[in-house]
């Protein structure tokens, strides 16, 4: 270590002098981190597009396990950041590299929308998220320790509240971050290059934060091999054990928080999101959380924590295990919310706040107590190893989402083609009264060139797009006087200015629609009939419309099955270029989806499904068998709806009662660096 930078904590009883370009740095990073992160499952739900400017979209079960992956993978790296940080380079040094590593991650995102050659959009996508995880996991155990080795026994009674103002850094940055990225991503006029972009040059700034403050952060110096023996001594590896039984508990914890910005979001979609006067995207709702921890942090210490202690002494592990108790409410409130929509209720996103507000003040109980806890519990050369094991934690939790997403979910029905030509596919839709039968032919072609493609794509880009209105199903039933909620889904296109919604009902009979200004309606009627609901929506000078018809009547109506009657599959068959190391374009066949989501039974009733081969190309030889999950029953998971947050309710309540006895036999060690330890 270089002797112009200090190596031991001051003898002060101030905060340290590098606290606030920590701090600084921090706020940045987060908000690069939670922009990107916010908008995730959206973009790959509703934006993904490939190099030709056609879908690409990733089903919610898919997205699901790509965004838990991901957050493992962030997790997981922290052990590798860890590693090089105590052994070898030391902290400043690991987390200056590697904040340049999630840079490039940042700016492989931002290629998604720029019409970069050699890859796919998708192969964009999947890189920068692999770069950020690799950065932005290994500085967390760095940055997370490098706040508490500014500190010396004389100041350390500052360490608590210093790791609060920490942990405010990162919210505050995540709050801005998740109320703006979303707009971006939503907003024609910026897109995905600007909505991914921006948090990438915030992660620039904060690598710059963090660079500025050199000369007055204390750097401690690698252990090198010393950190390998305080490591495996019986010390370092007592430990290590104790506190990687606490971190078993609270990868449960982490399980359950970050499915908000996964399964909560896609809960959003389905609410009525017009509260306090606006109406929210479906990832902006995330915002309460920082938000809710910059006012509440600052309340619990000064006035829950101590109310607390007059009842009973609050140790670092009561905190956590009353933690653990508060996350379970916070998933059966939004068990109660699909409980709600599935019978067919407008649920206000208020009542996901309420969830926020419980999942929040159990993340203060649990996330600022760890990070603390695992500083001083770990020996003085692993304070950046141990603190990589308690995030290894998060990683934990968020493998058991993602297996158990990809274990819940049924066979999807798809067949490998090999053989450019025409195919004509048959599905049959029945709810065990009517059956509804109905083709769909398919175009195979081989691939264009991909100057061709962007070319299409840039021009297509350049075009004006009026505002478009969609709804889910094209057919809905309704008894005689019960209210049916309808909900559309919007895009302004290039539009400016404010939205104007504009409901509109015909039929041979009256009928009544409530909140005609939003993008939601309650349609009633007294009488039996066909009915034309229908939804203008103006932007500006620009305006789109599109209706729906609503049948009431109290007898039973045969499922309907929307499919396109004709669909184009490119098959795409040469490399091209360097892209072709990556590019799915190498393949010789590939898998067509045979997609029935559109396929629904107005009635509610559950419907059974398969699909035929009807006629293919002389030189294919496929048949029924080749289509895999040919036949099946909706929902595409065995686990849906409400029984899906009680099952990870049920986790954490059995998680916390678990937790009491290990708690209880726990013995604390506490380890700071003294003003004395020099390199």
């Amino acid at each position: 270590m270089s002797t112009e930078y200090r190596s031991a904590p001051e003898s002060i009883t101030t905060a340290p002098r590098g606290i606030p370009y920590i701090v600084t740095n921090e706020a940045a990073e987060r908000f690069s981190f939670y922009g990107m992160k916010g908008i995730l499952v959206v973009f790959m739900t509703q934006y993904l597009l490939s190099s030709d400017g056609s879908a690409d979209f990733l089903d919610q079960e898919t997205a699901m396990v790509w965004y838990h992956n991901f957050t493992s993978a962030v997790y997981f790296f922290p052990l590798i950041g860890a590693l090089i940080a105590d052994w070898f380079f030391g902290k400043y040094r690991t987390i200056l590299w590697l904040s340049i590593i999630y840079c490039l991650g940042h700016l492989s995102l931002a290629f998604m929308d720029m019409h970069m050659p050699f890859l796919e959009p998708r192969n964009y996508l999947m890189i920068g998220l692999m770069l950020i995880a690799v950065g932005s996991g290994g500085i967390k155990p760095c940055v997370s320790a490098h706040v508490g080795d500014q500190f010396g026994k004389t100041n350390a009674h500052l360490m608590e509240r210093i790791f609060g103002w920490f942990y405010l850094s990162i919210n505050l940055g995540a709050f801005v971050s998740t109320l703006l990225t979303p707009w971006l991503l939503s907003n024609p006029n910026f897109g995905p290059a600007w909505a991914f972009g921006i948090p990438g040059v915030l992660m620039a700034a904060a690598t710059v934060f963090f660079w500025m403050g050199r000369k007055v952060f204390i750097h401690i110096p690698a252990g090198g091999s010393e950190f390998i023996k305080e490591t495996f001594s019986a010390k370092g590896l007592g430990s290590m054990g104790k506190l990687f039984g606490i971190y078993l508990f609270v990868a449960m914890f982490w399980a359950l928080f970050d499915q908000t910005g996964s399964a909560w979001v896609l809960q959003a979609e389905k609410m009525n999101r017009n509260f306090m006067g606006f109406e929210w995207l479906s990832s902006q709702i995330q915002a309460i959380n920082p938000i809710m921890i910059i006012l509440l942090v600052p309340l619990f210490n000064s006035f829950v924590y101590p109310a607390i202690n007059k009842v009973f002494p609050l140790t670092p592990l009561r905190k956590i295990g009353i933690g653990f108790f508060l996350t379970v409410p916070a998933f059966l409130l939004p068990a109660w919310i699909e409980s709600q929509i599935a019978a067919g209720e407008a649920v206000n996103i208020g009542w996901q706040l309420f969830a926020y507000a419980l999942i929040t003040a159990a993340e203060i109980f649990v996330s600022i107590t760890c990070l603390e806890f695992s500083y001083t519990q770990s020996p003085k050369r692993m304070k950046s190893f141990i603190m990589a094991i308690y995030l290894f934690s998060v990683s934990l939790g968020n493998q058991f989402v993602s297996f158990f997403n990809l274990f819940i979910q049924n066979p999807k029905p798809e067949i490998e083609l090999m053989v450019p030509g025409e195919y004509v596919f048959s599905l049959s839709a029945t709810d065990g009264s009517e059956n509804v039968v109905k083709e769909m032919r398919v175009n195979v072609m081989e691939t264009k060139p991909k100057t061709e493609r962007l070319t299409e794509k840039i021009e297509k880009d350049d075009e004006i797009e009026p505002p478009s209105v969609s709804f889910t199903e094209t057919l809905l039933v309704v008894v005689p006087n019960e209210p049916l909620n309808i909900f559309a889904s919007t895009d302004f296109g290039t539009g400016e200015g404010d939205a104007a919604y504009t409901w509109t009902v015909e039929g041979s009979s009256p009928a009544n629609i409530k909140d005609s200004n939003k993008r939601f309606s309650t349609f009633t009627s007294t009488e039996q009939g066909e009915y034309t609901v229908s939804l203008e929506l103006g932007v500006g000078a620009l305006s789109g419309q599109e209706s729906l018809t609503v049948l009431v009547t109290n007898e039973n109506v045969a499922p309907v099955v929307n499919l396109p009657e004709n669909k184009d599959f490119v098959l795409y068959v040469r490399c091209q270029g360097i892209g072709g190391i990556f590019d799915s374009e190498c393949t010789e066949k590939q898998s067509l989806s045979l997609n029935a989501s559109g396929t629904y039974d107005p009635n509610g009733d559950e419907l059974t499904y398969e699909w035929n081969l009807l006629s293919q190309p002389e030189q294919s030889v496929l048949s029924n068998d080749n289509i895999q999950g040919r036949q099946f029953a909706f929902p595409t998971s065995k686990v849906t709806g409400s029984n899906y947050y009680m099952f990870f309710a049920g986790c954490m309540f059995l998680t916390a009662l678990g937790f009491i006895p290990y708690a209880t036999r726990y013995k604390e060690e506490t380890y700071i660096q003294d003003e004395s330890d020099t390199e």
